[in-house]
């Protein structure tokens, strides 16, 4: 089978401009283990649908819709996709508030 060349050229353009995206901004703040207390993080089977305040380097916090995939009396796990690309990171509790599934 052959590779159709008209529409190659514009996935090309596609992915390219994904990667440009996410190269644009700069990777969310994400809490290091140390702040996580000593409760243990009890994860879930489900993740839970919450909004969450993100932190990045380089520019205000950004309310973001996520899912919660664990948590502790301190920090939230949450995921999120931007593009192609899912990403996690470790907030505060406080950052992070339930919304409609």
């Amino acid at each position: 089978m052959t590779k159709n060349r008209r529409y190659e050229a514009h996935y090309d353009r596609l992915n390219d401009a994904r990667i440009a995206q996410a190269a644009e901004r700069s990777a969310p703040v994400t809490l290091p283990p140390a702040a996580w207390g000593p409760r243990d993080v009890v994860w879930v089977q489900t993740p839970v649908p919450v909004w969450a305040w993100l932190q990045y380097g380089d520019g205000p916090a950004e309310k973001v819709a996520c899912l919660a995939h664990g948590w502790n009396d301190r920090i939230v796990a949450v995921s999120w996709e931007t593009g192609a690309l899912g990403r996690t990171v470790i907030v505060w509790r406080q950052a992070v508030t339930h919304r409609a599934p």
